[in-house]
């Protein structure tokens, strides 16, 4: 053990360092051999040593490590205050009627700090790709409200001509003010919707009615339906509830529904039906269109990133729809459609009972 290439103390069953191989000393950047007055939680706050001192808490520690993901790390204190993240491993063993537990300590530092890195960029693709795709709908917007807004100032200039007449006529001057008031609404809807779909955090997990998930976001999609003349449909229980990052399905459900408005002409009417149907521990949700559909090449590395089937398009959007629903604990799919089209099927986890 002394020449073994990963830091090795022995520790005994009040938490003291007996012995440790060079390697360890060299990693926590002290001298562990002299001396029997460095516990371990000196140099890894979170050991646990009472845990340890049954066999069910040796084959927990035992059985953590890296496939478990970064969480299972622990971080290490070495000399001069620098912190490093390790994952230990040990074995029981006695010498002259007293017990001591080995550790094997690996360091994976460089390891959880690649993983925190790939999860940085992770967040940073999707929040420029939010901040793409909220700019686009910014855009749609601002064409919406041009309408309403214009007819508000259309309502209002009737009623100021009525109002300078000799002859006023209150009924025809209440009707063009709840007119206007109307088309003011209209305007003020979509701007909540924008800024309810803006304000959330992401990454934040709570129980929701899928329902009223897809409804938030629908004044938003039909701008862009309207526009192309297409019709789109949502039927989905009352009852689907799931637990979810809310902000994170609605950018799901805009990219998926918008491909769909976006995929070639066939000559027919454009028709995307938003669907879903209770499976075991949760909700699939379905989103498919009355398009050409997607062919077997092309289907093979639709979920690849830079894969685009669009001219111009960055072949972001699928990659970070599998990685919003990965990240659910679900999986995307190219299923077939019953309007003989495109359709793309996951599936999100039911609430909690007592939720």
């Amino acid at each position: 053990m002394l020449d073994a290439p990963m830091a090795v103390v022995a520790i005994d069953r009040e938490g003291f360092i007996r012995s440790a191989n060079a390697t360890a000393e060299k990693f926590f950047g002290c001298n562990l051999s002299d001396t029997e007055s460095v516990r371990i939680t000196d140099l890894i706050p979170e050991f646990n040593v009472p845990a340890l001192e049954t066999s069910e808490g040796l084959d927990r520690l035992n059985s953590g490590g890296r496939s478990q993901g970064p969480g299972r790390h622990m971080r290490a204190m070495r000399t001069g205050g620098s912190e490093a993240f390790v994952d230990v491993q040990a074995a029981r063993f006695s010498v002259r009627g007293e017990d001591f537990l080995t550790l094997f300590i690996q360091d994976v530092t460089a390891v959880v700090e690649a993983e925190t890195a790939a999860q940085d960029l992770r967040l940073q693709i999707t929040y420029n790709w939010r901040l793409n795709s909220l700019g686009e709908m910014a855009s749609m917007v601002a064409h919406e409200l041009n309408q309403p807004l214009s007819a508000v100032l259309n309502f209002l200039e009737a009623a100021q001509t009525l109002l300078n007449r000799p002859q006023i006529e209150p009924d025809k001057i209440r009707k063009f003010l709840a007119s206007a008031a109307g088309q003011a609404e209209r305007a003020a809807d979509v701007i909540r919707r924008l800024r309810s779909l803006m304000s959330r955090d992401t990454g934040f997990h709570a129980e929701a009615n899928l329902g009223e998930v897809v409804t938030e976001v629908m004044p938003i999609l039909q701008i862009n339906a309207r526009e192309l003349e297409a019709d789109i449909t949502v039927a989905i229980p009352q009852e689907a509830c799931v637990r979810c990052d809310r902000v994170q399905i609605q950018q799901l459900i805009i990219n998926l529904v918008r491909n769909a408005l976006d995929a070639p002409v066939t000559g027919q009417k454009r028709r995307v039906l938003i669907s879903s149907s209770p499976v075991e521990d949760g909700h699939r949700l379905l989103v498919e269109d009355n398009g050409p559909g997607v062919s077997d090449a092309v289907a093979a590395r639709l979920f690849d990133p830079l894969a685009s089937t669009k001219p111009g398009g960055m072949g972001l959007g699928l990659s970070i729809c599998r990685t919003i629903v990965e990240a659910h604990g679900g999986a995307i799919n190219h299923v077939p459609s019953t309007l003989g089209g495109a359709a793309f099927a996951f599936t999100l986890i039911e609430r909690t009972a007592d939720a």
